[in-house]
C-alpha cells in the first residue's frame, strides 16, 4: 500500500530538483558537490581585482613573475593556488600562455582570454600596460554585473516555481502522516492517479526550468568586441587581436562568425568583402563591420569606436533581459495551469473522491 504514495512523493521531489538553483558557494559546501561546479564564483569575482593588482605591481617596477607571487596571498584559496602556480611557471621561464594555463577550471576561459592577450603583448613589446589591464578589469566587472542582473531578474519566478512544485509532495507527506487511509488509497485503486501526478510534476518542472533558467551562457557579441578592444589597446591590429581571442577562448561568444572572418582575412580576401560576409550574420555584426571599414578608410581610432558599440550592445542585452523578466510571470501561468495545478488537485482531492465513490 505504501508503493503508490512513496512513488508520488519521490517523483514530486525529483521534479522539484529539476528546477535551477542559485550558484553554490564552494567555501560553504564541500565534498562531491564541489566537483560538479565548473568554476568558483568567489574566484571569478576576485579575478578583476587580481588584474588591477597586477597592473599596479607592474607599474611599480616588479617583474611579471614577482607581481603574481606578491599578489597570490591576498586572493581566495583556489585563485591563490592558481596564481602561485602561474608565478612559479613564469619564474622557471615558461611563456605567459603556459603559465596562465594554471587558471584552467578556476576562471572561465572567456574571462582569462583578454588578460592573456594583454600580458602576451606586454612580454613581446614592453611598455606601460596599466590602461589595457584596467580595460580588462572593467569589462570583466561589467560581465559579472550583467550576469548578476540576469539572475536577479528571474530569482523571484524561480523561487515561486519551486514553492508551487513543492506543494504536492509536502501535501502528500502531511496527509500520509495524518491519515493512514490516504496511503491505502494511493497504494490500491489510486495507483493510476499517483502515476499521473508524478508525470504532471515532472513535465511541469521541466517546463518551468526552461522558462526560468537564466540565459547567462547566451552568445554575446559585446564580449567578442570587448576582447578585440583589449587587443587593439595593447598595440595589435584588428586581425591579430581577433586571432589571439579565437586561439585563447575557443568557446567565446559568436565564435563561428569570428572564425569565418579571421579565415577570410588570413586567406588574403579583401577586407571589404571579408567584412561584408561578417555583416551578413545579422544587424549587430553589420554595425561592427561598418565601424571597422570606416576606421580603416578614414584613419579613425578603431578602439574608441568599438568601445561605444560594445556599451550599446551590452545595454541592449540588459533591456532584453528586463523585458524577458517582465514576460516571465505570464509565461509561468501555462505550466502552472496545465501541470502543477492538476497535480495538486490529484494529491488533495483524489483519495477523498475515491473513498466517496466506494469500491
Amino acid at each position: 500500500m505504501l508503493t503508490g504514495a512513496l512513488l508520488l512523493v519521490g517523483g514530486a521531489l525529483v521534479a522539484v530538483g529539476l528546477l535551477p538553483r542559485p550558484a553554490i558557494d564552494r567555501h560553504a559546501i564541500r565534498g562531491t558537490l564541489v566537483a560538479l561546479l565548473r568554476t568558483d564564483r568567489a574566484a571569478r569575482d576576485a579575478f578583476p581585482g587580481l588584474i588591477d593588482a597586477v597592473a599596479a605591481a607592474l607599474g611599480a617596477g616588479l617583474s611579471l613573475d614577482r607581481a603574481f607571487a606578491e599578489i597570490a596571498g591576498t586572493l581566495p584559496r583556489d585563485l591563490e593556488r592558481a596564481t602561485a602556480r602561474a608565478a612559479g611557471a613564469l619564474a622557471l621561464g615558461d611563456p605567459v600562455d603556459r603559465a596562465l594555463a594554471s587558471y584552467a577550471g578556476v576562471v572561465p576561459e572567456a574571462d582569462l582570454a583578454p588578460f592573456a592577450v594583454v600580458l602576451v603583448a606586454f612580454t613581446r613589446t614592453g611598455g606601460r600596460i596599466g590602461r589595457s589591464l584596467g580595460r580588462v578589469a572593467r569589462l570583466l566587472r561589467s560581465r559579472l554585473a550583467l550576469d548578476d542582473e540576469r539572475s536577479a531578474l528571474t530569482a523571484q519566478s524561480r523561487m515561486s516555481a519551486a514553492v508551487l512544485l513543492g506543494l504536492a509532495p509536502l501535501g502528500a507527506i502531511a496527509f500520509a502522516i495524518l491519515s493512514p487511509e490516504y496511503l491505502a488509497t494511493f497504494g490500491g485503486r489510486g495507483r493510476g492517479l499517483a502515476a499521473a501526478a508524478i508525470a504532471l510534476e515532472i513535465v511541469g518542472a521541466l517546463w518551468l526550468r526552461r522558462l526560468t533558467r537564466p540565459p547567462a551562457g547566451s552568445p554575446e557579441l559585446a564580449s567578442l568586441v570587448d576582447a578585440v578592444i583589449v587587443g587593439l589597446e595593447a598595440g595589435m591590429t584588428f586581425e591579430h587581436a581577433l586571432a589571439a581571442l579565437v586561439e585563447r577562448a575557443p568557446r567565446v561568444a559568436r565564435l563561428p562568425e569570428a572564425r569565418r572572418l579571421l579565415a577570410d582575412l588570413r586567406l588574403g580576401r579583401p577586407p571589404r568583402s571579408a567584412f561584408a560576409a561578417f555583416a551578413a550574420a545579422g544587424p549587430q555584426e553589420a554595425r561592427i563591420a561598418g565601424l571597422v571599414e570606416a576606421a580603416s578608410r578614414f584613419g579613425t581610432p578603431l578602439a574608441e569606436l568599438l568601445v561605444a558599440q560594445a556599451d550599446a550592445l551590452r545595454e541592449g542585452e540588459r533591456r532584453r533581459a528586463e523585458a524577458r523578466a517582465r514576460r516571465l510571470p505570464v509565461l509561468l501561468l501555462f505550466p502552472l495551469t496545465f501541470c502543477v495545478l492538476p497535480a495538486l488537485l490529484i494529491v488533495f482531492l483524489g483519495p477523498p473522491l475515491l473513498s466517496v465513490a466506494g469500491p
